[in-house]
């Protein structure tokens, strides 16, 4: 052990379409098809290990944070590395994101923290495939993620064509491409929803499951670059209404207020608002990523507040996990 302590922060993840694959035994292979867009605002976590007996001390002023998914990482790695159980482990949790608004905050955080670990006990070996399989396995025992650890692990939009860990001996697929924009992320304080009410749901996950389907094997049969962005727009909007996820909630309510302030602003020819899966929010995407003007979303973020709405401005993140 070089050293006792370490921090990182991995950017946070949105979805923008999905269907629900969590029927198979093997958690290596559940997940969900769909597409997303990793981005550059997320989670921080700094881990402490000193001699111990594998004690955990959580520190943080995040509202929503589970502590069970922090006790269940190092539950897990316990499990591929034996000398975990002879340390405690203080984790620091900062986010600059809210939990529990389709964010991908815990895929992130899970992330951060496994990755510190495996840093501090001097496993570099296979670290990058090492922190995503276990902070897959992880979420999907939490019911708290379906493919946003896979979708940070490509970077970029992607296009997750195969649920599942993306390496073998798994069958998870995904493919990416990298153009760099910006994005507005609009909040309801205090509107969080857990994902597992969604995909815990029998009838929630067949809507949620064919709407999806649909719209990924239109884009599908294109090629996946930055040109295929307006279908992208596109296939997302019919998404949320074919799913009923845009009628649930309040979140017509949210689409609503933001679309009204890009009208009031006269900027509703330049920006798209959509849902951001599955929390009580949604994004402010460009309608070409060719033409905006990024000075716009300062604008829109200085009236959110009159509409009772949170928001911060973010960018794709290309390169999200940085080891």
């Amino acid at each position: 052990m070089q050293s006792n302590q370490y921090s990182i922060k991995i950017g946070g993840h949105i979805t923008l379409l999905f269907s629900i694959q969590s029927k198979n035994i093997n958690i290596d292979e559940q997940g969900s098809r769909g597409v997303g867009i990793c981005i550059q605002k997320g989670v921080e976590v700094s881990v402490t290990a000193n001699k111990g007996n594998g004690d955990i001390k959580i520190k943080s002023t995040v509202q929503n944070l589970s502590e069970k998914l922090y006790v269940l990482i190092i539950e897990e790695m316990i499990n591929h590395f034996e000398i975990i159980k002879k340390y405690n482990w203080e984790f620091q949790i900062n986010s600059e994101l809210p939990f529990s608004q389709g964010f991908g905050c815990s895929a992130s955080g899970a992330l951060s923290a496994i990755i510190c670990i495996l840093k501090i006990i001097n496993e570099d070996e296979n670290i990058f495939q090492d922190a995503i399989t276990i902070a897959h396995r992880v979420e999907r025992k939490m019911s708290s993620g379906l493919g946003d650890v896979t979708g940070l692990s490509a970077g970029g939009v992607e296009l997750r064509i195969e649920p599942g860990l993306p390496f073998p001996p798994n069958n998870g697929k995904i493919i990416n491409w990298e153009c760099e924009f910006p994005m507005l992320l609009c909040w309801e304080q205090n509107e969080e929803r857990h994902t597992s009410e969604y995909i815990d749901n029998e009838e929630w996950k067949k809507k949620i499951s064919e709407a999806g389907q649909q719209c990924i094997s239109i884009l599908n049969k294109k090629e996946w670059d930055k040109n295929i962005w307006s279908d992208i727009l596109e296939q997302s909007k019919i998404f949320g209404e074919r799913s009923g996820i845009l009628f649930d909630s309040s979140r017509k309510e949210i689409l609503g207020k933001i679309e009204n302030i890009l009208k009031e602003l006269d900027i509703n020819s330049f920006w798209e608002v959509r849902l951001c899966m599955l929390g009580s929010s949604a994004v402010i995407l460009p309608k070409s990523l060719e033409q905006y003007n990024e000075t716009d979303l300062e604008k829109i973020l200085q009236m959110l507040e009159k509409r009772n709405l949170n928001g911060c401005i973010t960018k794709t993140n290309l390169n999200p996990i940085i080891i």
